[in-house]
């Protein structure tokens, strides 16, 4: 796995989100190809940071994918989206200014000469180790790990993902928190060249990542909104990315991960956002006992939550058993900690959803049929896809590669 894979797996799943967009679009009565350019532009945004040798360069880029996903999660034209997209922009902005402003410090602590070229600094931190790079590496973490979501400053992702339409939300599910890992990968590099006498950087990102997965293990707990369930589903998963992140994994087995990320998020969100298609209210306890379910709104569903957690045909698990295996060979037995609260998280949340199992099955809609159709065609194929993936793995990690873990 390359950067090269991960951006052709990412096209493509942005096509399926894209066509589902276009074609069965229902949260509001919004002209779907002026926003479509907004969508167009975040995806490519978000996607050329990846390639970006510069930090300045790709901070400018991750703030502009901001302020487009502001726009796009007003969407659904109601005030609460408009609230919400405030809250999205006004926390990210405010994280992305702390990220700067340490960028701007490593630069000036590394270097005689001011640069933000990557190569160059990670080559100058060696031999400029001082409290001025230690400042700025602190600043760039706590920074983006707004963007990514991370505690404290979380808030954001919840309501997010749950207020905005589900193809919104499984762009900015499957996108933002690869971005975000590509751009805190070597910043992570640059910590681990210090020397330190004190906590440093990289150990608080792993604490951030833990603190948010058990926060969202809490939360879950008192959920009934299937949004909301869904959209704490990716909150837990990106507090087991900073935890990823920490371990410092090969550049095969990381990009693994990123490209087993982008699919399983937009299956999650495609498939909640067909159910809820589906369904009169969003809300589990309040759905009406005679309401009615097509089965394969249901199966897809909850087949969706176990890709995301417990399936070995799923790219996920492939991801959990690597980081695993790398952590037991460096001793770091503490890791099983993780797959622990993963136990505990994917427990509850089968307690939460498995109610849906006794709404009696029907046919679709008669008023939502083709959109329910076009939608879970759709999910079929990244279904397809994340077999794929995973068996491309599986293969690769027989013939010993994967950055040999």
């Amino acid at each position: 796995m390359n950067l090269s894979i991960l951006t052709s797996f990412s096209f493509i799943i942005f096509i399926l989100v894209f066509f589902s967009m276009i074609f069965a679009f229902t949260k509001s009565q919004a002209s779907i190809r002026k926003w479509s350019i907004l969508v167009i532009l975040f995806f490519g945004a978000m996607v050329s940071s990846w390639f970006m040798k510069d930090l300045s360069g790709q901070w400018v880029l991750i703030e502009a994918g901001t302020l487009i996903g502001s726009l796009l999660i007003s969407m659904s034209q109601n005030e609460k989206s408009t609230s919400v997209a405030w809250k999205f922009l006004l926390l990210n902005s405010f994280g992305m200014g702390i990220a700067f402003l340490g960028l701007i410090i490593i630069s000036f602590g590394v270097h005689t000469i001011v640069t933000m070229n990557i190569q160059s600094i990670l080559q100058n931190v060696p031999n400029n180790q001082n409290i001025l790079v230690e400042i700025g590496i602190w600043l760039v973490v706590f920074g983006y790990s707004t963007k990514l979501g991370l505690v404290p400053n979380h808030y954001w992702v919840s309501d997010t993902y749950s207020e905005s339409p589900s193809q919104i939300s499984a762009l900015f599910a499957s996108i933002i928190p690869v971005t975000m890992s590509i751009a805190l990968r070597p910043i992570v590099h640059m910590d681990m060249l210090i020397h330190h006498s004190h906590f440093s950087s990289r150990h608080g990102l792993l604490v951030m990542g833990i603190l948010t997965m058990i926060y969202s293990i809490l939360t879950l707990y008192q959920a009934t909104d299937l949004r909301r369930i869904t959209s704490l589903i990716a909150l837990f998963h990106n507090g087991a990315i900073g935890v990823f992140l920490w371990l410092n994994t090969p550049d095969e087995v990381f990009y693994l991960a990123m490209t087993s990320l982008i699919v399983i998020k937009a299956l999650i969100f495609g498939t909640m956002g067909t159910l809820r298609l589906d369904l009169s209210s969003r809300f589990i306890d309040k759905i009406p006992p005679d309401e009615g379910l097509h089965p394969l709104t249901r199966f897809l569903y909850l087949a969706s939550i176990f890709m995301a957690f417990s399936v070995p045909i799923s790219p996920m698990f492939l991801s959990d058993m690597m980081a695993m295996r790398m952590a037991v060979k460096h001793s770091y037995y503490w890791y099983v900690l993780v797959p622990c609260l993963g136990i505990s998280f994917f427990s509850i949340l089968l307690y939460k959803v498995l109610p849906i199992v006794n709404i009696h099955s029907r046919d679709f809609r008669e008023q939502n049929k083709r959109e329910i159709r076009i939608r879970i065609l759709l999910t079929i194929i990244v279904f397809i896809i994340s077999i794929l993936i995973a068996l491309f793995g599986f293969y690769n990690f027989s013939t010993g590669g994967l950055g040999d873990v």
